[in-house]
Parts: structure tokens; C-alpha cells; sequence
């Protein structure tokens, strides 16, 4: 919502800009000037965020194989750079076999969806970020620290990170209690908060300022078996990695639940890759707009093509 604000107060100023020089002559020039620079500014902007996301996605990529192993999930980084090549220098080559043919239907609707879902991306970026920065917070009575994979019964660092960043926003509202949330998975020897719990006992908090949660598979099932253990109308905050907490929040919001999220930090390599996998999340959650707005595609294209547009 924030960044649909963000557009629409861009084009309200545009608008209103274009409204003075109707009025008064006397502007024609400069705001007319300075419509041509701000768009030539986006342009820039978008070209220049073009090819940095191309060399960060294939640094990245090839930096996490490297670092954390030879998993598909480690690919998602240097396949996003890949298809963002594709599709900014040979894609559009592919238009010229399309001339005078059906095949310039099937090309176009692609085009569609490729700026719809670049659309979304930027969108989501932005919003994440957005939504790490937390203005008046309140007193919070509850911190909840979301699970991610053990080995055996060790924490791994990036569970760490969050164990660490919740204890500190706990630390920050006295009287407030910690939720340690996270089933047991495939490999584990102890449920997720078990292990949390441990680590934060270890660290020096106090056993009975912690709840365990250990039923949860999801992120879904963190949010709703922690609000379940909550006094009623309580305020609280969920606590995980800086790349999951848009998601985390959208699942809250669809649940009826209001928090804040903390993003705790999280090895920049390893960011990049999981920002591709959170989007793909998203697209998931957001299934049914995003195949109604495929599908309004479709539709134009098929009318498009019968009626030979």
C-alpha cells in the first residue's frame, strides 16, 4: 500500500504541474523542463537498476554455490540473472520472427506478463524495505522469534541472528515475554524451539520470561499457534530475517492478526538468494490476483487475435 501511495503521489504532482502551466503560461517552460528531467530520471534509474540487479544476481549466485553448497535452492540467484539477461537482450530479438505472423500474440502477451511481474518485483522491494523501518512503536508484551532449520539440536547462525535480535527487543520492554516458535522438521533431533529456548536460557534469560511453541511446520502455523498463546488484545512484534519479514506480515495480516516485524541481519550473499525465494512465496499467497491479472491478459490477447488487432 505504501508504495501505491508512493506512485500515486507522483503522478498527483505531475498532474497538478501540468495544470499550472495551463493556467499560467509563464511556467510552460521550466515545468515542462522538469517533467522531461524526471522522466529521463526514471529512465536512468531504471536502466541503472537494470544492470545492477544483473551483476548482483550472478556475483551473488556463484558466491552462495560456492559458500553454502551445491542445493537448487542456491541457484535461485544466478537463474534470476540469467532470465534478466534473456529477456533484456535476446527476447527481443525473437519480436523480429514474430512480424506478420500469429506469433506476435503469443510475443506481446509474454511482454505483458514479464512487465507486470518486473512491476510486482520492484513493488515488493520497495515494500519490503519499507516495512523494516518501525515509527512509534509501542510497548510490546510479546516478541516472537520464528523458527528456521537446526542441525541435530545446534542453532545455526542465521537462527542465531534472529535469537539474538529478539532478546534485544525483548530487553527493550520490560514485562514483555519471549515466544520461541518452530516444529520439529526432517533432520531435527529437537523441535526448533526447544533449541531457541536453550539458546537464549544460555544467553541468560530468564526460563519463565520464555513460551515455547513447538507445533508449528509453516510460517502460517508460527503466527496463529503463537497468537494462541497470547493474553487477549495483546501487542507484539514477530521476529526473523530481514528478507522474510514482508511475507511473514502479509500471512499476519490475512490472518486478522496486527503486529510489526524485525528483520534481523543475515550474510548479504545469502540475502540476495532468499529475496528470490520470499518473491516466489509471494506469488504463491498472492495466487489468485496474480492468475486473474494473467488471465485479463489471456483474454485481451485472444480478442486481440480474433479480431486480428
Amino acid at each position: 500500500m505504501s508504495v501505491l501511495t508512493l506512485f500515486s503521489l507522483a503522478l498527483f504532482a505531475a498532474n497538478v504541474l501540468v495544470n499550472i502551466a495551463d493556467l499560467d503560461p509563464h511556467y510552460k517552460d521550466w515545468i515542462l523542463s522538469l517533467l522531461v528531467f524526471g522522466l529521463a530520471a526514471v529512465a536512468l534509474g531504471v536502466t541503472v537498476f537494470a544492470f545492477t540487479l544483473i551483476i548482483m544476481f550472478l556475483y551473488d549466485g556463484i558466491k552462495i554455490i560456492r559458500k553454502e553448497g551445491n542445493r537448487w535452492t542456491n541457484y535461485l540467484s544466478l537463474a534470476m540473472g540469467i532470465v534478466i539477461i534473456f529477456f533484456l537482450f535476446f527476447y527481443p530479438q525473437l519480436g523480429k520472427f514474430s512480424h506478420d505472423s500469429w506469433l506476435v500474440y503469443p510475443y506481446g502477451f509474454l511482454w505483458l506478463v514479464i512487465i507486470y511481474l518486473v512491476t510486482i518485483m520492484m513493488m515488493y522491494t520497495l515494500t519490503a524495505w519499507i516495512n523494516l523501518i518501525n515509527w512509534h512503536v509501542p510497548h510490546l508484551d510479546y516478541v516472537v522469534v520464528l523458527g528456521a532449520g537446526i542441525m541435530g539440536k545446534t542453532v545455526t547462525p542465521l537462527l542465531a541472528a534472529r535469537i539474538t535480535w529478539g532478546i534485544e527487543i525483548y530487553q527493550k520492554n520490560p514485562g514483555s515475554k519471549l515466544i520461541m516458535s518452530g516444529g520439529q522438521g526432517p533432520g531435527e533431533d529437537i523441535p526448533e524451539a526447544e533449541a531457541i529456548a536453550e539458546y537464549a536460557i544460555n544467553l541468560g534469560i530468564p526460563k519463565e520470561d520464555i513460551i515455547i511453541e513447538n507445533k508449528s511446520r509453516t510460517t502460517n502455523e508460527n503466527l496463529r499457534f503463537s497468537h494462541a498463546l497470547m493474553k487477549p488484545n495483546s501487542k507484539f512484534c514477530i521476529v526473523t530475517n530481514s528478507y522474510h519479514v514482508y511475507r511473514a506480515l502479509v500471512l499476519a495480516k490475512r490472518q486478522g492478526l496486527q503486529c510489526i516485524g524485525y528483520g534481523a541481519k543475515t550474510k548479504w550473499y545469502f540475502t540476495l538468494n532468499a529475496f528470490v525465494r520470499e518473491f516466489i512465496a509471494y506469488l504463491v499467497i498472492t495466487k489468485r490476483i496474480q492468475i486473474t491479472v494473467t488471465g485479463f491478459f489471456a483474454v485481451m490477447t485472444i480478442i486481440a487475435a480474433a479480431f486480428n488487432f
